[in-house]
């Protein structure tokens, strides 16, 4: 399953697409309109440990997955975005950014395994 995967590319992609993320939703991005729309109000002192722990382990595998899809030659896994939200109730704003911060994230790791030669 893992024959030819550039894993370069993925540590590259996981990364880019995480300092993206961080921008996205930082409070200067798109955060503000998400919470918003989700009704979710963090406050300093939040205890966030298992939500981001759970973030990182899902882009990791998300990056794998882009990795694995690449060196098949497919690049399907952009498809997936936002079926993953369309289950959530939260706001169809909030459902938007989330699907646009996967497609993004997608988009690094297909150009991170361009960029190091994976395709």
């Amino acid at each position: 399953m893992f024959a030819g995967v550039n894993w370069l590319g993925v540590g590259l992609g996981f990364v880019a697409a995480f300092v993206l993320g961080w921008l996205y939703y930082s409070p200067k991005g798109f955060y503000p309109i998400w919470s918003q729309s989700a009704g979710v109000r963090h406050e300093p002192g939040d205890p966030m440990g298992a939500s981001f722990g759970s973030l990182v382990l899902g882009l990791l595998l998300y990056a794998v997955f882009v990795g694995v899809m690449m060196a098949r030659g497919q690049l399907g896994p952009l498809v997936l975005g936002y079926s993953n939200n369309a289950f959530k109730k939260l706001g169809a704003v909030s459902r938007r950014v989330d699907a646009g911060s996967w497609g993004l994230s997608g988009v690094v790791m297909i150009l991170a395994q361009w960029l190091v030669g994976g395709a």
